[in-house]
């Protein structure tokens, strides 16, 4: 190393992702974990285990492993690549190879393109975004011919259904994780945001049948959120979802201009949202209606791949890091 001052690293660091994304927030401290540090890069990293009956294990990887860069100098591609190098190399002989319940996971601001390279050469995939709406931004109004209406007690066992037909879908793209206990997580949730004093939950009903669902929340019920964009406020759209029968005929459309409208009335600034980026309905769906990428979670799962079997008399080119 040549010495570079570590707080010289994350200060560039903060002031070049500030200056391509206004809406990102002051990096925050590193968390508690292991420092790793080159010339141009600090990172720290952790490992998360959810135990069993945890309602995140819906949503994660039962054990990923979590690395935190600040990137500065000029080839920022180089810089990562050896944190990641080493970082890979300090867990290998933490993970069962093939552990398909495990990932290595990189969080990076989604404009903070120069480096993914080194990601992309080392296996990992873009594969879910935090995606950032302003307040008065929308798309298209959607059919004017359904009925939206707020959810109540009773519509319970649908709006769960729908919720988790789109969890199961996107399980498909990588990161979201359905288990025997997501429909009681997802039952749950909605219990708790059809109990708060505002409608946060609402239905699209065609000829008096339900065919869609959307659910958001407010402060202080969002404020978790906060911590992914520079705003005093932020509105959270956790779910949407119509009947496969249904898709493409604006409903989501009209569900999601709905739930702006509600989210702008309150006052808050900005919306935010997860999505699958490989997703080929959602991805282009979200960015018509106003959104765009914040934040782009890169993922290797599973952590190590499965080691190749030769077949006798072969022998087999090694699989990567």
């Amino acid at each position: 190393m040549s010495g570079v001052d570590p707080a010289a690293t994350i200060a560039e660091h903060a002031a070049r992702v500030g200056a391509s994304d206004p809406l990102l927030p002051v990096p925050a401290e590193f968390r508690a974990g292991t420092r790793l540090s080159v010339d141009g890069g600090e990172a720290v990293t952790w490992f998360q285990h959810l135990p069993e009956g945890l309602a995140a294990r819906s949503w994660e990887p039962a054990r990923s492993h979590h690395l935190d860069v600040r990137l500065a100098g000029a080839d920022r591609a180089a810089t990562l690549g050896v944190l990641l190098d080493r970082w890979l190399d300090l867990i290998r002989d933490t993970v069962t190879p093939g552990d398909s319940d495990s990932a290595a996971v990189v969080e990076m601001p989604s404009r903070d393109t120069e480096a993914v390279s080194a990601l992309v050469h080392r296996g990992f995939v873009p594969c879910s975004v935090v995606a950032v709406r302003k307040a008065g931004r929308g798309g298209q109004a959607g059919d004017p011919g359904v009925r939206i209406r707020a959810a109540t007690a009773d519509d319970l066992a649908v709006a769960t259904e729908l919720n988790l037909t789109v969890v199961r879908f996107d399980a498909a793209f990588g990161k979201i994780t359905p288990r025997d206990s997501t429909e009681e997580v997802l039952r749950n949730q909605l219990v708790f945001l059809l109990s708060q004093p505002e409608p946060l939950v609402w239905l699209a009903e065609r000829a008096g049948r339900v065919v869609g669902l959307v659910h958001i929340q407010l402060p202080p019920v969002s404020n978790w959120a906060g911590r992914y964009v520079a705003a005093p406020a932020v509105g959270y759209l956790g779910c949407l979802g119509v009947v496969e029968s249904e898709r493409g005929g604006g409903i989501g459309a009209a569900l999601t201009a709905h739930a702006h409208a509600v989210i702008d009335a309150a006052g808050v600034p900005v919306t935010l949202l997860h999505h699958a980026l490989a997703n080929p309905y959602s991805t282009p769906f979200w960015y018509s209606a106003g959104y765009r990428p914040l934040w782009t979670t890169w993922l290797r799962r599973p952590t190590l791949p499965t080691p190749r079997v030769a077949p006798p008399g072969k022998r087999v080119a090694p699989s990567g890091n």
